[in-house]
């Protein structure tokens, strides 16, 4: 199928004679076959997926959208139209997604699985993966000391702004998302990964230097004293990784009602960062405190315990994460579900915190325009009427 020759121009076609000639072979994830008996000196044991399309001619931003997603999947090409990624359960799931977007839009896509492929060895197919990931990597480590330069430069000549400082953290963010997923796409472990941590720890390190601590008086007021919000903005809150329910009602707290711009950071156990405020950590102001979880204990801080939705949601959290069905509240269950189910889903902290954000936002419009009459153990839920 794939030789040291020139392929044919209508490649798809004969793989599709081959698939077909295949079928009895088939499973419904890839067609298993060996392309080429020959062996590599340095064989990958679980073989490759191969992705082999053709493109219809519109819409025309097709072609583009598609080489962008391969390139986000990390895929290599080996021949014209001829992607390849490691074997495993994700990259087939990557690839039949991809496959099925290619035949909707018009186009013709195959995905097979290869023991190994005629004209090109498996060490020079891992040394295309390395070679395009430390192309990649190179980028990023590049961006990140342009960054660190930029925030010396600004600190020395003393003209770093709050606003200035925000939009650096904004970027190394962004930076820092593209180099998880560029780790995440380093199947052979390419060289320029350990340069890129390396500069992107020393430009973390850097905005964390140039921060100004968080005012001692502010740590430790009174607790009869209501805090004001106004002295909450653009602030760094920073809590243990792993969010659950406690810790991402505590964000969502945060930047709905609290702090318009925060920077939220999530540091590994017994990291810490003295210039960020921390939440619902050991020794925290904003924690546990008597029975109330972190949650309840920063509505009460803040003030906010007028409003009736937050108060009906603490407890909802409460009831989670404490596990003392101190408020009997039905609906506790349910969420606790949804929560495990974005742990599930969503491994990357901030991604599973935007997710969540959506679901506290719609529970709080439902609890904070209910009646005050909540439901109970012994009391059916109220019936949702729909307003014409």
């Amino acid at each position: 199928m794939f030789c040291r020759r020139a392929l044919p121009v209508n490649t798809l076609e004969v793989v599709k004679r081959l698939h077909r000639g295949l079928r009895g072979q088939c499973n419904s994830s890839y067609t298993g076959y060996i392309v080429t008996k020959t062996t590599s000196q340095e064989a990958h044991s679980q073989g490759w997926l191969l992705l082999i399309h053709q493109l219809p001619p519109k819409p025309t931003n097709l072609r583009v959208r598609i080489w962008r997603k391969l390139q986000k999947l990390g895929a290599v090409s080996i021949k014209n139209s001829v992607y390849v990624l490691p074997a495993n359960d994700k990259t087939n799931e990557d690839f039949q997604w991809l496959k099925q977007e290619i035949e909707s839009a018009g186009g013709e896509a195959a995905v097979f699985r290869a023991d190994s492929v005629e004209g090109a060895t498996d060490k020079e197919i891992i040394v295309a993966f390395r070679k395009a990931r430390d192309a990649e990597l190179a980028e990023i480590t590049a961006q990140l000391d342009v960054l660190a330069g930029s925030i010396c430069d600004q600190t020395h000549g003393k003209h770093l702004s709050a606003g200035r400082l925000a939009a650096h953290e904004t970027e190394l963010d962004r930076l820092h998302a593209e180099l998880e997923r560029v780790i995440a796409n380093d199947f052979f472990e390419a060289k320029g990964r350990t340069a890129a941590v390396t500069a992107y720890q020393r430009c973390q390190a850097i905005i964390r230097s140039t921060q100004t601590p968080a005012r001692k008086e502010s740590k430790s007021p009174r607790k009869s004293d209501t805090l004001a919000t106004r002295d909450y903005q653009g602030r760094r809150w920073m809590t243990r990784r792993n969010l659950h329910i406690d810790r991402l009602a505590s964000a969502w707290l945060i930047k709905q009602f609290i702090d318009k711009h925060p920077r939220f950071y999530f540091v590994a156990e017994g990291e810490t960062d003295p210039n960020a405020i921390p939440f619902d950590m050991f020794g925290a102001e904003f924690t546990h405190q008597g029975e109330d979880c972190t949650f309840e204990t920063m509505v009460k801080r803040f003030g906010l315990s007028n409003v009736k939705g937050l108060r009906e949601l603490g407890e909802i959290v409460h009831d989670i994460d404490l596990k003392d069905d101190k408020f009997q509240r039905l609906e506790a269950a349910g969420l606790n579900a949804i929560i495990d189910g974005l742990s599930e889903t969503f491994p990357d902290d901030r991604k599973r915190l935007q997710q969540a954000t959506v679901i506290f936002d719609s529970l709080f419009r439902l609890l904070d325009k209910q009646g005050e009459k909540k439901p109970s153990k012994t009391r059916p839920a109220r019936k949702i009427v729909r307003k014409k």
